[in-house]
């Protein structure tokens, strides 16, 4: 296998649903910590990441952009890129971030657009890790040319978006990754399924039923055609039953 393990975990109600608005973010449980604690209680989502990372020792977290940004946002403004565009095009891994004393994982973002343009280096929250951008050749200059001067490591795969069986081997191949945990639902998990990119799916339910056709799913993707795209079978690993009646599912992709 020319690319690293790839594991799923996330929450989400029985309906599959895995927040309870159109176009949210990852911070918007702390715009409304009441109405996200029916999903994940105190602690709880801290406590399940802690199992997960420890069950898979992961070299990599992967998020999605849309997990970080919504569609409906506009990102932030940059500066234009005066120079030669060329010079941005290729992969940019400082040395002195590759062999940072004490980095031993990356956290990274799938981001072709160029949407994600904060500065985070992780490195703040944990100094075992760094950011990574995982992004294509349709992202603006000026993006790229702010990545390298915030010197954020960045890879790029794909020429309309990010070509992520590549990006994977990419990031294997060039940074020695071998297992990669992600808890973005919705689009990537979507596209890394149907690519036949995920190995395991760790699902958190709740008892909750939310409802609504444009809250996004565990798994968004494009209508499949058939014969074309035939269901992804799964088989059963393990199952817990936790606190306030929630249940732990481990799958692992045929």
């Amino acid at each position: 296998m020319d690319r690293p393990k790839v594991f799923l975990y996330v929450s989400a109600s029985l309906d599959g649903r895995i927040t309870f608005a159109p176009n949210s973010t990852m911070f918007d449980a702390f715009k409304q910590p009441e109405l996200f604690a029916m999903m994940s209680y105190p602690g709880e989502w801290e406590g399940f990441t802690q199992a997960v990372f420890e069950l898979y020792k992961p070299d990599m977290y992967l998020e999605g952009s849309n997990m970080l940004i919504s569609e409906i946002q506009t990102p932030p403004e940059l500066p234009p890129f005066t120079g030669n565009p060329k010079t941005l095009y290729k992969d940019f891994l400082p040395e002195d971030i590759l062999n940072r004393p004490g980095r031993n994982t990356w956290t990274s973002v799938v981001d072709g657009r160029g949407r994600f343009r904060n500065g985070y280096t992780a490195d703040c929250d944990d100094p075992h890790t760094y950011m990574l951008h995982l992004t294509a050749e349709t992202a603006p200059p000026e993006y790229l040319a702010f990545l390298k001067s915030r010197k954020i490591p960045y890879l790029i795969q794909g020429k309309d978006r990010v070509d992520l069986p590549r990006m994977l081997a990419k990031v294997k191949n060039k940074l020695g990754v071998h297992t990669i945990v992600t808890s973005s639902g919705g689009k990537l998990s979507g596209a890394l399924i149907r690519q036949g990119l995920l190995d395991e799916i760790n699902i958190l339910f709740s008892p909750l039923v939310i409802g609504g056709y444009s809250i996004p799913t565990l798994f968004s993707s494009p209508e499949p055609h058939w014969p074309d795209n035939l269901p992804n079978k799964l088989q059963l690993l393990d199952m817990k039953t936790l606190y306030q009646d929630k249940i732990w599912l481990r799958y692992k992709v045929l």
